[in-house]
């Protein structure tokens, strides 16, 4: 049995004129991607982060990502299950967080 869940991650996105030249990254935060389990919660991050860029060199933006939720196979009588696990499709740590810091 699989699901999948919707995840929002928050991109940075450098502009051209920047020294360093354009491009574009996820936010990592404390060793995780800094994403939220819900658009309006990453929307409002983003919103915070826009104001104190100044949004000339760098710009802030979401995009969705999917996590798939794997359940043990072959369960055998009397045996243990594997742990339930998810890892994002990036194969990258997502932290999820609960509010917008």
């Amino acid at each position: 049995m699989q699901s999948d869940t919707q995840f929002y991650l928050v991109w940075a996105h450098r502009g051209p004129d920047s020294i360093f030249g354009a491009a574009s990254h996820p936010v990592i935060r404390n060793g995780a991607f800094l994403c939220f389990d819900t658009e309006e919660r990453a929307r409002a991050e983003t919103d915070r982060l826009n104001a104190r860029s100044g949004g000339t060199l760098m710009h802030y933006s979401i995009k969705p990502t999917s996590v798939q939720m794997a359940l043990p196979r072959n369960l055998s009588k009397g045996g243990t299950a594997e742990p339930q696990f998810a890892m994002p499709l990036s194969s990258a740590p997502c932290t999820v967080s609960s509010r917008a810091l």
